[in-house]
């Protein structure tokens, strides 16, 4: 079978969507199933109507009922069989998360602060070690540039959304340990207006607004802007933190068949790098002059620095044929420049008399300086039709659709090159080293990737107890000169028994393309992983309250690991084993609001060796309690736990666990409200990750928060 070509150009692809759209419109006027159809609905528990078309709203508390991950369809969370955790609005809100990292720390099963307090990016991983492929409304969010360049802003989610385990039929090539979905915020029928000013710690101050409702009298145009700006210094010298985010959004209801939303989001960030590549003498174990201070700044503040700016437009469509059928189309274009200027200590030279250090006292290193700048072009579009068919003891809830991604990069970047003044890490002196410089042969580096999915997917529900779900998944893809194709497919089953018990089954797969080029030349294989997963989940009536237990094995063929034999380059391993239990449980219950989690995970290579940087053990427990004395007051906290992890070689690096205690209190009265925040309360020092290569990293210390909120 040959590779289809895929357009070039996203107009083309809405043009199809809308072609489709008014062929299946015609079809379905010309025919007389609509009657018959309406007349069953009304005998049917879950019809909806078309008197009064909604925009989706955003979750209240902790827990949702109903959501589209898993399935792209709007289903229960009981009925679909995967572990998927939800992270609302007001829950970011409450933690006072500061980045994608920090909002998932309380879910199972899912590893951030791998490299601590590093702002080149959002590093996380899911079952086992596999990095987390990330979404943002459904559609592909791949990691822009060598670095991440520009962060998402967490304010700007309704909630968050993950995957555990293999998800590539809903998303095409993700990782295996799992997917994480963002889900933007978007028009609200419901008037609702905020205002908040943040002070905090490290010369923290920010502001921001979210602001929604009718545009017009008749609530056909319904609007939405929501805007950020932040300056912060933060625990490391020198490494300061600035943002501006603005996202306007329009949401146009002309009738209740159709809806349309169009938004554009600017953001600009510029700082300079926090992360240090520590060697793990002098933070592992102390060097001859103690350990080194966590606030260090090892680059150069006359030019160290990283950001830039992304452009994101775009629009979602939906028309409704009947109360059975629908069609979505969505469309999203971003643009990223970005650059990267840093120095980072060198954790590997070993010839040296100290180690890794240059004198005897081990206080002296050598600085290497690194450059890179990047352009980037990310178009992605979906189009999906969504019919249920039956009734009485067996429906249908289907699925058909096509989704295509067209990505350009064009990166250059300037190689390491030495400082030429040896570096004091205990008594710094600044100055001493050179911006990295751009040469002829630093030439601009272009990737192309061409991706097209096709998607299959029903979901039965058998007597009001059973479901069943199928998906079935082809994906074309090119990159530069190579192209792929594969198939992959999720079956799954759900029991929905009295007392809101839901046990399931799942059988999972997934492909990633590997980038990269192996020594001697030549392409890497893509990865692939498959799964089998067991669960319960329980949503006990009369309660806003949600809670799953899995457990799973997980392969992994494929990952790339450092080359033993050639440093510099990579090899694909042998199989990865992962298997676990996670526990998780969040909602309210009498005047509590609750997040509960543990995590167990054993992830081996095939040689016995543990994957690096992932804890056997972990948990966290989240509670706030309301007082029904004092309406308004919320106070509550937190306590995370990691576990030891390894350094990923079969080497004596052990990073120790680490407990963390967070709070919070606020204070509701009339259209004001005050809060406050404290992360790692006791401003413990501590460990994120040491890794085989050498370097550790040291994680977040004590950060308080204050704000108040205006809402009307």
């Amino acid at each position: 079978m040959t590779t289809p070509r895929i357009p070039r150009r996203s107009l083309r692809f809405s043009l199809l969507a809308f072609g489709l759209l008014l062929s299946l419109q015609a079809a379905a006027e010309s025919t007389t199933i609509e009657s018959a159809a309406d007349d069953a609905a009304d005998k049917r528990p879950d019809a909806k109507t078309l008197d009064a078309v909604q925009v989706r709203g955003e979750a209240e508390g902790y827990t949702v009922e109903r959501t589209s991950a898993g399935t792209k369809t709007n289903t229960p969370l009981n009925e679909v069989p995967q572990a998927i955790s939800v992270i609302t609005a007001t829950q970011i809100r409450d933690q006072n998360a500061q980045n994608l990292q920090e909002v998932l720390r309380y879910s199972a099963g899912v590893r951030t602060d791998q490299y601590g307090l590093d702002n080149r990016g959002d590093w996380f991983a899911l079952r086992g070690g596999s990095s987390g492929t990330t979404l943002l409304d459904g559609m592909r969010l791949p990691l822009t540039g060598y670095y991440g360049v520009i962060r998402e802003e967490p304010y700007a989610f309704e909630r968050i959304e993950v995957m555990h385990g293999p998800s590539s039929v809903m998303a095409g090539q993700t990782a295996p340990g799992g997917v994480v979905n963002l889900v933007h915020k978007r028009p609200q029928a419901e008037a609702s207006h905020e205002i908040a000013v943040q002070v905090g710690s490290d010369e923290r101050r920010q502001i921001a607004a979210d602001l929604t409702g009718p545009a017009n009298a008749d609530g056909t145009l319904l609007y939405r802007l929501v805007a950020l700006a932040r300056d912060n210094e933060t625990q490391v010298e020198y490494a300061d933190d600035h943002r501006r985010y603005i996202a306007p959004s329009l949401t146009w209801i002309p009738n209740d068949a159709n809806t349309l939303t169009v938004y554009l989001e600017y953001q600009k960030d510029l700082n300079r790098n926090t992360n240090g590549f520590f060697p793990i003498v002098g933070t592992l174990y102390p060097s001859r002059s103690g350990r080194i201070p966590v606030d260090r700044f090892v680059g150069e503040p006359s030019w160290d620095r990283n950001g830039g700016e992304r452009i994101r437009f775009g629009y979602a469509f939906e028309h409704r044929f009947n109360e059975n059928w629908s069609l979505r189309h969505d469309l999203r274009h971003d643009r990223l420049t970005g650059g990267f200027r840093t120095i980072y200590a060198d954790f590997f030279s070993t010839a040296n008399p100290g180690g890794v250090y240059l004198d005897e006292e081990q206080r002296l290193l050598s600085r290497l300086t690194y450059g890179s700048d990047d352009h980037s072009r990310i178009t992605n579009s979906d189009l999906l039709l969504e019919g249920r068919l039956g009734s009485g003891r067996v429906r249908h809830t289907l699925l058909v659709g096509v989704d295509a991604m067209a990505f350009n990069a064009d990166q250059r970047i300037s190689p390491d090159a030495y400082c030429p003044e040896p570096f004091d890490v205990y008594a710094p002196v600044y100055g001493t080293c050179p911006e990295p410089q751009f040469t002829a042969e630093n030439v601009w580096t272009h990737t192309r990737t061409r991706q097209v999915g096709m998607i299959v997917q029903d979901q039965i529900k058998l007597d009001e107890r059973w479901v069943f779900v199928g998906g079935l998944r082809r994906d074309w893809l090119e990159t530069n000169d190579s192209s792929e194709q594969a198939w992959t497919k999720n079956l799954g089953v759900v029991y929905l028994a009295k007392g809101g018990w839901s046990p399931y089954f799942n059988y999972a797969e997934s492909f990633q393309p590997v980038a990269g080029q192996p020594h001697g030349g030549g392409t890497f294989d893509p990865s692939r992983g498959k799964q089998a997963e067991a669960g319960v989940k329980w949503t006990p009536d009369g309660y806003h309250f949600t809670a799953t237990a899995a457990v799973y094995k997980l392969e992994e063929k494929g990952r790339l690991v450092s080359d033993p034999f050639n440093p510099g380059y990579s090899v694909q391993a042998g199989p990865i084993d992962a298997k676990g239990i996670e526990l998780e449980a969040n909602g309210s219950i009498g005047n509590w609001d609750l997040i509960a989690s543990y995590t167990h995970t054993k992830a081996t290579r095939e040689d016995g060796t543990r994957y690096e940087s992932y804890p056997e053990n972990s948990a966290a427990l989240w509670a706030v309690h309301r007082f029904a004395a004092l309406p308004g007051l919320r106070i509550g906290g937190g306590v995370r736990y990691v576990g030891k992890t390894w350094d990923g070689a079969d080497g004596p690096y052990v990073t120790p666990s680490n407990t963390l205690f967070d709070a919070m209190a606020s204070y509701d009265v009339g259209a004001w409200r005050f809060s406050l925040n404290a992360v790692n309360l006791t401003d413990k020092t501590y460990l994120a990750t040491c890794l085989s290569r050498g370097d550790c990293w040291y994680g977040t210390k004590r950060r308080v928060m204050a704000e108040v909120a205006y809402r009307w």
